[in-house]
Parts: C-alpha cells; sequence; structure tokens
C-alpha cells in the first residue's frame, strides 16, 4: 500500500550486546551508542531518503522508556543539524518508536527460538499507531 512512499524499514534494538545477544527481533540492527547511529544514519548513505521514498526508523529497547528515545532524539537532532540549510528537509522523516519495547512485542510473537521474524513487527507496530 505505501510501496510509492516507503523505501525499506529498518529496526533499530538499542539494548546492550549481551540483551540483544539473548533475543531480538530477525533483521534488527543492534545500535545502542550514538557514534553506533551516527556512522550508520549520517556518516554514510545507505539508508537516505532515495528521491520520493524513504525508510522508516523503528527505535526500540526492552521497554521503550529510556534508550530507545534517547537514540531516535539524538538522529532526529543530528540530521535536522545535517539539514538545516535545507530546512524542513531531512533524510530520515519517519522515525519511530516501538510501544513497550522488545518485552511487549515479545509477548505478543512468542517464538521457540531466541529471534522473533521481522515480518510480525510491521503487523504490531501499525496496530499499535
Amino acid at each position: 500500500q505505501y510501496s510509492e512512499q516507503v523505501e525499506d524499514f529498518l529496526i533499530i534494538d538499542c539494548r546492550y550486546p549481551y540483551e540483544f545477544k539473548g533475543g531480538h527481533i530477525e533483521g534488527a540492527l543492534n545500535l545502542y551508542t550514538r557514534e553506533s547511529i551516527y556512522d550508520c544514519f549520517l556518516r554514510t548513505d545507505k539508508h537516505r531518503r532515495k528521491g520520493k521514498k524513504h525508510t522508516i526508523v523503528i527505535f526500540h529497547c526492552e521497554f521503550s522508556s529510556e534508550r530507545g528515545p534517547k537514540m531516535s532524539r539524538f538522529l532526529r537532532e543530528s540530521d535536522r543539524l545535517a539539514n538545516k540549510e535545507c530546512f524542513p528537509e531531512l533524510h530520515y522523516p519517519d522515525l519511530y518508536l516501538l510501544a513497550g519495547g522488545y518485552k511487549a512485542f515479545y509477548e505478543q510473537y512468542k517464538v521457540s527460538n531466541s529471534y522473533v521474524n521481522n515480518a510480525s513487527i510491521i503487523v504490531f507496530f501499525f496496530f499499535l499507531f
């Protein structure tokens, strides 16, 4: 339905590596420092907007109450600074926070192994918003 506007989506797991290794959403990137966020999104144009299409970025941590929101705000502030000459344009206009974090997601989509399929996140994400 949104294929004309959305190029891709990325799931950013802001938990510490030991938490990530204990179980995570399939395909999620484990970025838990400001430097890793900056390197992934602003030092490279790999995930940046391509014409009218853009990448949706979904952040989360265990409960999406501390680390996930902080990293999301950091990317938003850094993106605004990088695009101050062409305000209101942004490389990443669509940043979201997974409500309830990994804990709520895992409880809704429990699987037998440690990894939760990323197809489920789209259903969960759009169900919540």
